[in-house]
């Protein structure tokens, strides 16, 4: 594929509407983070792919009409990219170190069109970026609901959430039991 002459090199581009980009994520996900454990690999990438676009100035993907929206509840893994043709491809030099799969996703940009610095990191490689089209049912559909997909994601997550609340009070228990302890003496 031919370079977009007006993208500058190392920019990938972000367009208003529908966005259908093929991202790489690595097979073993570093687990350093606390904040990461218990969160399938699915939704981090969802979140990843979320948290790139909306950096990118004017865009808006994330939900902002519903701030208890789970993070990466607009991004949606599909199956293919047919009948869509390629915007941009990663820049050459840009490779995970490790074994990834991609994943073909789709996600809807609110706000402005626009150009990011190619998204990726040592978990993350953006592949691919595709041209939406009218022609195509991947890109051309009603934009989904401003709270699309929050409500499914968030029975998925109750689970989780109870899990998170139950570990606060415990801490918040431990840390009262510990200050009357210290009071006694």
């Amino acid at each position: 594929m031919a370079a977009d002459p007006q993208l500058p090199a190392g920019m990938a581009p972000l367009f208003k509407g529908w966005n259908v980009w093929t991202v790489s994520q690595v097979d073993d996900l570093g687990d350093l983070n606390p904040l990461n454990w218990g969160i399938p690999k699915e939704r981090r990438l969802r979140i990843w792919i979320e948290e790139a676009a909306d950096a990118t100035p004017g865009a808006a993907v994330a939900d902002p009409a519903n701030p208890a929206a789970l993070k990466g509840a607009q991004v949606e893994i599909i199956s293919s990219t047919e009948g869509l043709e390629p915007a941009a491809s990663r820049p050459v030099e840009l490779v995970l170190g490790e074994a990834s799969h991609a994943f073909h996703v789709r996600f809807y940009n609110r706000g402005a069109p626009g150009v990011t610095p190619w998204p990726h990191d040592s978990e993350y490689l953006l592949e691919d970026v595709w041209q939406p089209s009218s022609a195509s049912p991947i890109t051309n559909g009603p934009r989904p609901d401003s709270l699309a997909g929050a409500a499914t994601d968030a029975v998925n997550s109750a689970g989780q959430a109870v899990a998170v609340v139950a570990a606060v009070a415990l801490g918040v228990g431990l840390l009262w039991m510990i200050s009357q302890g210290r009071r006694g003496r």
